[in-house]
């Protein structure tokens, strides 16, 4: 028996708020468990992992960039505070790369009805709208992969459903998407770096 949208929008919010509610619980955990501090027993696991560790984490940040549980990015910070900012960013990149090619194709291979489940009617509406802006919406589509003015990941789904092709699509992500992870989780993984120093030495 096949969902209805509603349904299939009932279970993504349900997941949602399920993750936002563990991100905010883990992260309480996280700050006040020596398990996880520098040099802790969580760093020495994942050096014991060695290759399946970076592994692991890339496949965790591709599903992230098709269906983010884990709100915020915090997922792009993480892996740039436990791989470093050079071995975090490839592992980010790589995994926003082949995510926004996968939204894109999920957008053009299912459709409205599709894109339809992760967003309201009202938000597809306007974003849509946007879409059928013609030349404009290749500006404003690359504003919004440098600024976070909207959600990347879902744009990447509407612009499946629009005539431009993919490699039209695929030069604005990889010129403007990169730069933006760049600044957003070097800040964020600094900002954090010096609170936890902060409070803790």
């Amino acid at each position: 028996m096949s969902l209805t949208l509603e349904q299939k929008r009932k279970i993504i919010r349900y997941t949602t708020v399920i993750g936002v509610i563990f991100t905010i619980c883990a992260s309480i955990y996280i700050g006040r468990s020596d398990y996880f501090k520098p040099d802790g027993g969580f760093h020495h696991l994942l050096l014991s992992m060695g290759i399946f560790a970076p592994i692991i984490f890339f496949f965790v940040q591709l599903s992230q960039i098709i269906y983010p549980i884990i709100p915020l990015g915090l997922t792009n910070v993480v892996g740039v505070l436990i791989f470093g900012h050079v071995h975090g960013f490839l592992l980010n990149c790589l995994g926003m790369l082949i995510g926004s090619a996968i939204n894109f194709y999920l957008g053009r291979r299912f459709g409205s009805s599709f894109v339809k489940a992760f967003i309201s009617d009202a938000d597809y509406e306007k974003y849509v709208g946007k879409m059928n802006q013609g030349k404009g919406y290749k500006k404003l589509l690359a504003l919004g992969f440098f600024f976070p003015v909207f959600p990347d990941d879902i744009f990447c789904m509407i612009t499946g459903l629009s005539d431009m092709t993919f490699w039209e699509f695929y030069k604005l992500v990889i010129v403007f998407r990169p730069i933006s992870l760049f600044i957003f989780t070097f800040i964020s993984a600094e900002s954090i770096s010096f609170i936890y120093r902060l409070l803790f030495n």
